[in-house]
């Protein structure tokens, strides 16, 4: 953006719906209109976008006013547009995702297919390309043996993300469907976090009894928890603990993320 004074640089948070929050996920664009006001100021807590009336992705994760490209925006807790009157209102601070906590989660990865590898890198660097997600951990890659049909592999992330239960879920929902439905990506623990609705559980029912859950889970955080038992004991207790192995300790590296 340009004023009479030279360039001036603005960073501004948007807040998309789930549906947007969704089609971020799965690599779309989304289009974000920004209006001008004339009276604003940079002193007045609120930010003026160029005239081309379009706002455009800052690499900090924020949207920045200026050339009018269709940008990649930033999800809301609630839904809601952050808009009055045509202005988006200013983040604080680097860090300011919308207005909700940041939350450690735990997400499972599984994949019958033999480029499940592939599959898991490419999902886990759109899981941390969401704005306000952040991946902390990464566990080994496990090998899990089925009974009832063809073997998996399987790993554990662990994230600190500003979405909610809710749209996290649906975010990952989204980056199945951008891979065609050819891994599950599962919420498994939210911190804080106790939802029984039909489409909002957490933690995940039955992941207290999977050790391709708990195994490489506890191999990234041997101190880890599920709803107050240490998971090194669900781990000893679950039933398929016998038909679980470590592939590789380092296969996140295999190619550049």
């Amino acid at each position: 953006m340009v004023d009479n004074h030279g360039p001036v640089s603005i960073t501004v948070t948007v807040r998309l719906t789930e549906e947007q929050t969704q089609a971020l996920a799965a690599g779309q664009a989304v289009d974000v209109v920004v209006r001008l006001m004339p009276d604003a100021s940079a002193t007045d807590g609120l930010t003026r976008a160029g005239t081309d009336g379009f706002a455009q992705a800052g690499t900090d994760g924020f949207m920045q006013a200026g050339t009018g490209v269709p940008a990649t925006a930033v999800p809301a807790d609630d839904g809601t547009p952050s808009v009055d009157g045509g202005v988006v209102r200013a983040g604080e601070g680097a860090g300011d995702v919308g207005e909700s906590v940041p939350r450690r989660a735990v997400v499972s990865l599984d994949s019958t297919l033999p480029e499940a590898e592939a599959l898991f890198r490419s999902a886990i660097v759109s899981l941390d390309a969401i704005p306000g997600n952040e991946i902390e951990g990464i566990s080994p890659l496990y090998h899990v043996s089925n009974f009832d049909g063809p073997d998996a592999m399987a790993a554990v992330v662990q994230l600190t993300t500003r979405l909610d239960a809710r749209a996290l879920i649906g975010a990952l929902g989204a980056i199945e469907a951008a891979h065609a439905d050819q891994l599950d990506c599962d919420l498994i623990d939210m911190e804080g976090v106790v939802s029984d609705e039909p489409d909002c559980r957490v933690p995940w029912p039955s992941a207290a009894q999977r050790a391709q859950v708990l195994a490489p889970w506890f191999d990234m955080d041997p101190d880890a928890r599920l709803g107050g038992d240490p998971v090194s004991f669900l781990l000893a207790m679950a039933p398929d603990a016998g038909r679980v192995g470590v592939l590789s300790d380092d296969w996140i590296i295999g190619e550049v993320l």
